[in-house]
């Protein structure tokens, strides 16, 4: 089964898809509906109309892009006869500079449809079945030309790449828990890397993740 994230953005008039997944979710209020009308929901029933039979897919997320810095991340799942049921909501940011991003290093959030890798964290397993990357002080999520270009990799066990990317154990409490998306899995430099979707820290904005 697949999680499936989407940022709208309405800059300008503009309507973008982006999109955001995880089964972890920081400062998460209870919805106070949690039934969706998909049948009048106008743009968003259509990105839940899209999953609604798809049955590799059982999760949304949604990040609604609000503009600057600012999102509404909801998360969905696929209740009786396959109707989205809202199950949280929650304040969340993206990019520094906004997003519709155009390579590495710009800041931006990328606007689409993304699906899930694995999930990863500073801190143990909270309990999630999907794939668990330990973080360690020698986990490091590659942004530099090459083999290993957005992916997170051990230099430990990588030899012969001396990793300068970002080192995610420096990152607390922003990659205490996260997940890895599959933007850019083609791993084209320098269209963008470690787009992740984690917990938010300090800063009301992100390097380009969304939390």
């Amino acid at each position: 089964m697949q999680k499936r994230t989407f940022l709208k953005a309405a800059l300008g008039g503009a309507t973008m898809l982006g999109t955001g997944f995880v089964s972890v979710a920081e400062a998460a209020t209870p919805a106070a509906d949690p039934t969706i009308d998909v049948e009048a929901a106008d743009y968003w029933a259509g990105v839940l109309a899209k999953y609604r039979h798809d049955n590799k897919v059982q999760d949304v997320m949604l990040v609604r892009y609000l503009g600057g810095c600012k999102a509404t991340i909801q998360f969905f799942h696929k209740g009786v006869n396959d109707a989205w049921e809202l199950l949280f909501e929650s304040e969340g940011f993206v990019g520094k500079n906004g997003i519709d991003k155009e390579g590495e290093g710009d800041a931006k959030t990328p606007t689409g449809d993304f699906g899930i890798l694995r999930a990863f964290g500073i801190l143990p397993n909270p309990g999630t079945t999907l794939a668990y990357v330990d973080v360690t002080p020698t986990t490091y999520a590659c942004d530099e030309k090459g083999p290993y270009y957005n992916t997170i990799i051990d230099a430990k066990t990588v030899t012969g790449h001396p990793c300068k990317g970002e080192e995610m154990f420096e990152y607390s409490p922003q990659y205490n828990y996260g997940i890895e998306t599959d933007f850019n899995s083609e791993r084209i430099y320098p269209k963008g890397s470690a787009i992740f979707l984690h917990c938010k820290g300090v800063k009301p904005y992100t390097g380009g993740c969304r939390c």
